[in-house]
Order: structure tokens, then C-alpha cells, then sequence
């Protein structure tokens, strides 16, 4: 045999027995690497550090420092007692994330989930029969925005989010499955999402709750994805008219509806985006081959046309919606919103880019996901963007340099989520809709128990279909 074949055949049992080592070193965390989008190569996966255990220690504070203890809800801002259905659905990820993460043992995650729970599963709805858009954390009231009692309306996305966490608690902690999904067999969808899978909000008008279209790109898909992992038809929200722009010579897809006609902004930013590859991998439940390949594609881009303008300008970039502790107390930061990039608009459409700022929430989610030299200067400015006693800033505003000091529930959330993320190997949700033998799809399958309203079963009878 010729001494080139003896050496590459040498060569190649080095390189098996190089790899078999490192699988029985950590088999069971490189197979969900595998199965959770192992294809994404600069993801950051494995043990945290003692640096990243701090990271996740801060944030945590937040949740202990505003925990109502009679509701289990907590402040979707700091000491301010309101919050959203989606914070809701932060709380469950970052309650997850804490327990996972061993910053509480389970005795303390049993009595915080078990709270929650309760309140969850006796949540006032308005008239729809769906949650209202805010609650006072202590007294679990729908409020407005001044946190006096109101029924402002319901929002499908936020809707969304807390159905995403419900399954992610479920994930780590199947044992709570059953009540979990009691919370969301007492809602009715009639009104919220249609056959073809078009979602709606409400607003309160003339007295009248009246449902409207919602969702741009990257929030559809996202809002999508929740509502498909329990069932429920989902193709049109994972297909919204999308036209391009073009930033620094990279194509880039937004929503085609004009936002002049729909009072709706047709804007590009991070976060759905990062919360999709850290949850399911970007594998959007109900989704086609097709659809899975274009949203990593616009995942991809998201990062790059950043990572472009840091290498560019060297201007650190990373855009997300936030909060701010004075008028206009919301903005929108963007890559790309109403005409223009890197645009920052407060909620009423107004230009304030004095106000732009590196979020924090978008750096953890885009420093999870890539691990490169871009996000590597992104964590070196932000590690030290908190208070050790209260939590993670805002950010820090991209024209001085200066903290946006306000503190909030969904930042401190996106810090735990994404180094559970790391931690975990992968995307968190590995299984899709509740099985046929849980307490939902029982429910539902039960003529005598399933409710009548519009559930995905109920929908497939009325008109004739079949799972």
C-alpha cells in the first residue's frame, strides 16, 4: 500500500478519534446543537463564564426587585406597576431562564411559576373575550397608559409572545403543562386571527372594540410563529407584501404596505429577528422550506448591514425600540422605518435622532447569535451598561455616549434569554404544538369540553378540514 494512502488514512482516524472525544465530552449538548439550528456555526454556545453569570445576576435583579408578591406579575418598568401581555410572556422566559441558569433553585421557581399561573388563569379579559393591552401588576385591573382603569384593546403580537413563552416554560418544565395551556383555552380567537391566518389587534373606538390588520415584517412572522406553534392557521401572517431598500450596496426587505394609508410604520429592526433564531432557530412554526430559508436570510442581513456601518463609519449599531424615563417615553430606532435608514421616530411618527441609541436588548440577542469581532466591541461597551442593584440600562445614546438609564422588564428579559440561549446550546423550543395527548389538544378534541371559540379544531370542523 503506498505510504500517501497509510498517511491520510492515519490522518483521518486522528480527525475520528478527535471527534468521538469531543462528542462523549459533551454528547448531550452537541446533539441539540445539531437539532436546534446547528447550521447557524457563529452562535455562541456552551458554559457561561463567570463574567456572563454576572450579566445574568444583574438582570435577575430586576425581577426580584419588582415582583408584585401578591400577583406574581412584574413592573414592565422599574418601581412603575403596569404591564403588557408581552412583558408577561418575558417574565415566563426570564423566570425560565433563571432557573435554568441556577440563579434560583426549584422551590423558588415552583412558588414564582405557581403565582404566576394563577394570575394568568384568572386574567380579566374585555369583551372580546381577549386580554386587554395593559394590567396593573398589584391589582391585576385592565388599565390604560396612565394606569387608571380602561380597556384600551387587544394586541395579537403581544397575544403572541405570551403563547411563545407558555410553550417555552412547558419545554423546560413539562410537569406545569397542563395549566399553562388552561390559559390560553379560555381566550376567544374569533376576532384575533382568521382562516388564511391574518392576525388583528383592537382598538377601543366610539366604546367599541374594532379589530384591525396587524403586523409589518419581521413582527408578522414573529407573531406568526406563536400563534402556529398551538395550532392555528398562520400562512398569510408569514407572508406580508415585502418590497426592498438597498443600505450601504446590501438589499434589504421591508413591508410594502404604505404606512401613510395603513398609520402603520413600515420599519426594519432587530429584535424580532434575534428572538426568532434564539427561540426556534429561525424554523417558524407552520412555515415552508421556502419561508424557513428567506427568514434566516433576512436574519443574516439584519446583522450585516450593522456589522457594515460599525466597519464603515465605526459607529456601533445595534437598533431596537426602547424606553425612556421622560417625553416621548417610547421610541422607535430602526434601521430602516418610513422612507429613510437608520431612522429614530418617537410612537407619533416624529424624527428624533438626537435620541438614537446602541439598545442593550438588541446587543445581547445579536452577541448570542454571532459570535464575531462586531458583536465582541458591541458587549466591550455594554457589560457595564447597568446598575449591579437594579438592572440593565436601556442603552447607551449613540450622539454622546451618555446611559439611557431607564431600566425595564423586556431589556433585563432579553439578557437572561440570550445567555440561556448559550447556555442551552441552541434554540430553546425543540418541539412544536402540544401533542395529541396533552391537556389542550384533549380539551379540543373532547365535543362535550372543547370551547367555541375558533379554536384550531373548531375552525378545521366548520369548514370541513381535517389535521
Amino acid at each position: 500500500m503506498p505510504k500517501t494512502v497509510i498517511r491520510l488514512g492515519m490522518v483521518l482516524l486522528l480527525v475520528m478519534a478527535l471527534i468521538a472525544g469531543l462528542l462523549a465530552r459533551n454528547q448531550a449538548a452537541g446533539w441539540r446543537w445539531l437539532i436546534n439550528g446547528g447550521w447557524h456555526t457563529t452562535a455562541r454556545l456552551g458554559a457561561l463564564t463567570d463574567h456572563e453569570r454576572r450579566w445574568a445576576t444583574i438582570a435577575w435583579r430586576y425581577f426580584e426587585n419588582n415582583t408584585q408578591p401578591q400577583t406574581g406579575l412584574v413592573n414592565g418598568s422599574d418601581k412603575r406597576p403596569v404591564a403588557s401581555l408581552w412583558q408577561m410572556g418575558d417574565t415566563l422566559i426570564a423566570l425560565t431562564a433563571a432557573r435554568e441558569l441556577n440563579l434560583i433553585d426549584e422551590e423558588i421557581f415552583d412558588r414564582r411559576l405557581t403565582s404566576i399561573l394563577g394570575t394568568l388563569n384568572r386574567l380579566p379579559l374585555t369583551s372580546a373575550k381577549v386580554p386587554n393591552l395593559l394590567y396593573s401588576t398589584t391589582s391585576v385591573t385592565m388599565v390604560g397608559y396612565a394606569n387608571t382603569p380602561q380597556v384600551v384593546g387587544w394586541s395579537a403580537k403581544d397575544m403572541a409572545r405570551l403563547m411563545m413563552a407558555l410553550r417555552i416554560v412547558a419545554a423546560f418544565h413539562p410537569q406545569y403543562s397542563e395549566y399553562l395551556e388552561r390559559i390560553i383555552l379560555r381566550w376567544d380567537f374569533c376576532r384575533v386571527v382568521d382562516d388564511k391566518g391574518q392576525l388583528y389587534a383592537g382598538q377601543m373606538r366610539n366604546q367599541t372594540l374594532t379589530p384591525q390588520a396587524e403586523g409589518r415584517l419581521g413582527d408578522s412572522e414573529y407573531s406568526a410563529a406563536g400563534f402556529g406553534l398551538w395550532g392555528f392557521a398562520n400562512d398569510q401572517s408569514l407572508r406580508p407584501p415585502v418590497q426592498h431598500v438597498i443600505i450601504d450596496g446590501l438589499a434589504l426587505d421591508i413591508d410594502a404596505r404604505d404606512p401613510r394609508t395603513t398609520w402603520t410604520p413600515a420599519a426594519i429592526t432587530t429584535t424580532p429577528y434575534v428572538l426568532s433564531g434564539m427561540e426556534y432557530a429561525w424554523t417558524l412554526p407552520g412555515a415552508d422550506r421556502d419561508i424557513i430559508n428567506l427568514q434566516r436570510q433576512r436574519a443574516s442581513n439584519i446583522y450585516r448591514v450593522q456589522e457594515m456601518r460599525w466597519q464603515q463609519k465605526n459607529i456601533l449599531t445595534a437598533r431596537s425600540d426602547f424606553t425612556l424615563s421622560a417625553p416621548p417615553w417610547h421610541v422607535n430606532d430602526t434601521i430602516f422605518a418610513n422612507g429613510y435608514a437608520w431612522n429614530t421616530l418617537a410612537d407619533d411618527g416624529k424624527w428624533v435622532p438626537r435620541l438614537a441609541q446602541v439598545s442593550t436588548r438588541a446587543v445581547f440577542g445579536l452577541w448570542a447569535l454571532w459570535q464575531t469581532p462586531f458583536t465582541d466591541a458591541l458587549m466591550a461597551m455594554t457589560q457595564r451598561q447597568n446598575d449591579p442593584q437594579r438592572g440593565w440600562f436601556e442603552g447607551r445614546v449613540e450622539a454622546t455616549g451618555d446611559y439611557n438609564r431607564t431600566i425595564t422588564l423586556s431589556t433585563n428579559a432579553m439578557v437572561l434569554e440570550a445567555l440561556l440561549f448559550k447556555a442551552n446550546m441552541g434554540a430553546l423550543l425543540r418541539d412544536g404544538e402540544p401533542g395529541a395527548e396533552s391537556y389542550f389538544r384533549r380539551q379540543l378534541a373532547d365535543p362535550f369540553t372543547a370551547p367555541q371559540r375558533c379554536f384550531p379544531l373548531n375552525r378545521a370542523a366548520v369548514s370541513g378540514g381535517s389535521e
